[in-house]
């Protein structure tokens, strides 16, 4: 997935880039929201050199995206069926028993501190999947509507 946004830092080989919320990206775990929420705040690998204001192009690997969406909706759902599962398989799927429907309320709170632990442990591992792939001209970057400077503080 390609991106256009603004570098508001940059620190080493890294830069915060800061772009348009996007439907697509929006929840995915690996950008922050900025003060309105109208922003979205991204780390990336800095390669070209780009300086604060620069407008560039910056590419988030898809799999990456795919994981977080994963592990943010489809592994809760998933587990409180898996739960649901094995209380009826251990209650002989007898009507009057609760028990597949605790183990599904158990599985679906152990899916939610599993995504949890997931995402504490990729905030402490290195989070550039983003990369920045090319500073854009001031004619691409006056061209593209989606490229905002971010005023934080204000």
């Amino acid at each position: 997935m390609t991106e256009v946004g603004r570098v508001v830092s940059v620190n080493d080989d890294a830069a915060v880039v800061a772009m348009a919320t996007a439907g697509a990206c929006e929840k995915c775990g690996l950008c922050m929201a900025s003060g309105d929420g109208k922003e979205i705040l991204l780390l990336a690998r800095n390669g070209v050199d780009a300086s604060p204001g620069d407008a560039v192009e910056i590419e988030v690997s898809p799999g990456r995206v795919l994981v977080a969406a994963f592990a943010l909706y489809l592994l809760p759902v998933l587990m409180t069926i898996l739960g649901f599962v094995v209380g009826s398989a251990v209650s002989d799927g007898s009507d009057e028993s609760g028990l597949p429907i605790a183990l599904a309320m158990v599985f679906l709170v152990v899916s939610f501190l599993a995504v949890w632990l997931f995402d504490v442990k990729i905030r402490k591992a290195d989070r550039r999947h983003a990369t920045i792939k090319r500073v854009l001209s001031e004619e691409e970057a006056d061209a593209s509507p989606r490229i905002q400077i971010v005023k934080f503080g204000g």
